[in-house]
């Protein structure tokens, strides 16, 4: 689940919906603001090795490079000197009208790129700006049109890729466009799904090797997600994988007769290896989240890390981290992180995942074998939900708590029964609410983890969460249809007065050659983490809060070293850096996060503000 729309009125969709975020359609790409001088570097076809190597100069990709790893090279802010940080410049990132500034939505995720001093980022809405990253100003900005008749099924998008002259966007209403870098002007456009089956994309697309790729979200919704990679001068469609399959591979993993064919969203952004030729994805939850109307079957592609070869798409290798999951416990939210790392005395390619069950799951990426250890364990049974008989339990030590907390004993369930409290893969029935941890937004969610060059630690944006569901009578699978109900539980969004509304965010680094943390920092009582990590050869760690701070913490320690001045918004989105002129640069998005707030106590200021910050000349 991510952003999914609730059949009750509690939902996070009514929360959409009670803010106006319905996509306005509007005009093309425009120019607007101030545009300096000096023209927009052009941005070259990036070769394998550019998309690959650790960010120094420049954030060219969503996450620093394909490896995914969220890490920089940059050291003029480090310990020492991150004392001394202080805002650079400050915009306010909208489309300019004569009124008062449109509003842009409470799901404010991007994380911006920037190359040779221009920036690029998309707001919640989908309209893209280039700004000019020494003051801020607009460059140009390109307003998204939606179809007539359009609703979003998630509004927000979490970023954009660059290559060849052009800006990437993967957009909510299912189409890819190549945006002109220096006017925002489309190039071509590529619709890859149907966006009234629930077809959407919101994480942001990859370029490399010449191909635009991206994974198609929506599933909760009842789409058939799929992975797509397009030829990045002309949008022509290369290669699709279904990661919902009918036939081959993992076909015979589903009943013979399937409630609905859908599901295995993909939330999150891939990872390349260039040199492997393979490309990573991480796959969510099947549809309904209600075992007993799926039937039995461990469902793949569903909640696994699936391996595909770049040039063709086809099917490589996958691990399922788990099997015919009920809790909505989806890979796909946080994604997979590339490294090279020495465990036990070798040099080994290694893939990470930070599942929202609170493991990480590593594995080797050439092979898709376990690199540490991973046991298939027995879990509680339910013939009801259909349950697998056993889970992957990797070894080391889990990020978050994985018990539900006693309290729950305390609360007064709707139906007036009793409240069976539990830990993780306790299934949940029809009678009574079961409570488990942890809860369907993790673990860790979508903010993106950060690979630690330096440290070999995996730092994680998590949280110690829980919830309580019941099943609902089991409705006819003829009645499900597109963006119907696809959830058959109570107890998805937190109701007021219960533990569900009291998580405890933490910032937890892993240690990539045990599984084993490294230190925790705990975040007060409502307060979630929930924006996402930036690691730097500073010896620095970088994370958003809801109070409307940026902070930066010791990588070997947890200690915290530094938090800016309250902004204009709280940050949801993931911090980023580069350097030009000698100085270096950390940039971050604040426009709060809607689903942050409702599944916690601790309010969101929403906006669309984009910071930078620096040290002083002096310093």
């Amino acid at each position: 689940m991510k952003g999914v729309r609730s059949r009750i009125g509690v939902g996070v969709a009514a929360l959409l919906l009670l803010a106006g975020l319905a996509v306005i359609s509007g005009a093309s790409a425009k120019s607007g603001g101030s545009v300096r001088k000096a023209a927009i570097a052009p941005i070259p076809a990036f070769s394998a090795g550019q998309v690959s190597a650790v960010p120094t100069t420049d954030w060219i990709g969503v996450h620093g490079n394909v490896l995914n790893q969220q890490y920089s090279a940059l050291t003029q802010i480090n310990k020492s000197t991150v004392k001394n940080l202080k805002i650079a410049w400050h915009s306010h990132v909208v489309i300019p009208t004569k009124t008062k500034p449109n509003f842009t939505g409470i799901s404010a995720e991007s994380e911006a790129i920037e190359y040779q001093g221009t920036m690029y980022i998309p707001d919640p809405k989908g309209n893209v700006y280039a700004i000019d990253a020494s003051t801020g100003e607009r460059l140009w900005y390109h307003k998204f049109v939606a179809p007539p008749h359009y609703t979003p099924f998630i509004q927000t998008s979490r970023g954009l890729a660059m290559g060849g002259g052009n800006v990437y966007q993967a957009a909510m209403d299912d189409s890819v466009s190549a945006l002109d870098q220096s006017t925002g002007r489309s190039k071509w456009k590529t619709v890859v799904g149907n966006w009234k089956v629930g077809g959407s994309l919101t994480a942001a697309p990859m370029y490399v090797n010449g191909l635009v790729i991206v994974g198609e979200s929506g599933g909760d919704g009842g789409n058939r997600c799929k992975v797509v990679a397009m030829d990045a001068k002309t949008g022509k469609v290369k290669w699709v994988f279904q990661v919902i399959p009918t036939s081959g591979v993992g076909a015979n993993s589903w009943p013979p007769h399937r409630a609905f064919l859908g599901g295995g969203a993909l939330w999150s952004s891939p990872a390349v290896d260039t040199k492997l030729g393979l490309v990573y994805i991480a796959v969510g939850n099947p549809i309904p989240y209600n075992g007993n109307v799926r039937g039995p079957g461990d469902e793949l592609f569903t909640e696994s890390v699936l391996a595909l070869h770049l040039n063709t798409g086809k099917y490589a290798w996958h691990y399922q981290t788990v099997h015919h999951d009920i809790w909505d416990y989806d890979s796909a939210a946080n994604g997979v992180e590339l490294f090279d790392l020495k465990v036990n005395g070798r040099m080994r390619q290694g893939i990470a995942q930070a599942g929202k069950t609170g493991w990480v799951y590593i594995l080797d990426r050439r092979t898709g074998k376990p690199l540490i250890g991973i046991t298939e364990k027995p879990v509680p049974q339910s013939q009801y939900m259909n349950t697998s008989a056993t889970q992957p339990t990797p070894k080391g030590q889990p990020f978050a708590d994985q018990c539900a907390p006693k309290s729950w004993a305390n609360w007064k369930a709707p139906d007036g029964n009793p409240v069976t409290v539990a830990c993780l893969f306790f299934p949940y029935n029809d009678t009574n609410y079961t409570a488990f941890a942890p809860s369907a937004l993790g673990g860790s969610d979508w903010p993106p983890s950060s690979y630690d060059v330096s440290t070999g630690n995996l730092v994680v944006c998590a949280k110690n969460s829980s919830s309580a569901w019941k099943a609902l009578p089991t409705e006819d699978s003829a009645k499900l249809k597109p963006l119907g109900n696809f959830f058959q539980v109570d107890g998805l969004f937190p109701p007021k007065g219960s533990p569900a509304k009291s998580p405890v965010g933490t910032v937890v680094a892993m240690n990539m050659r045990t599984n084993m943390r490294a230190w925790t920092v705990k975040f007060p009582t409502g307060d979630m983490c929930y924006s996402g990590i930036l690691t730097t050869a500073g010896g620095l760690v970088f994370v958003g809060r809801a109070a409307g701070t940026l902070q930066a913490y010791d990588a070997n320690t947890g200690k915290l070293l530094w938090t800016s001045p309250k902004l204009a918004a709280s940050v949801g989105a993931a911090p980023m850096t580069w350097s030009m002129n000698g100085k270096q640069y950390v940039g971050v998005y604040a426009g709060g996060n809607g689903i942050g707030s409702s599944f916690g106590s601790y309010p969101n200021r929403f906006g669309s503000e984009l910071y930078a910050f620096a040290l002083p000349s002096s310093a």
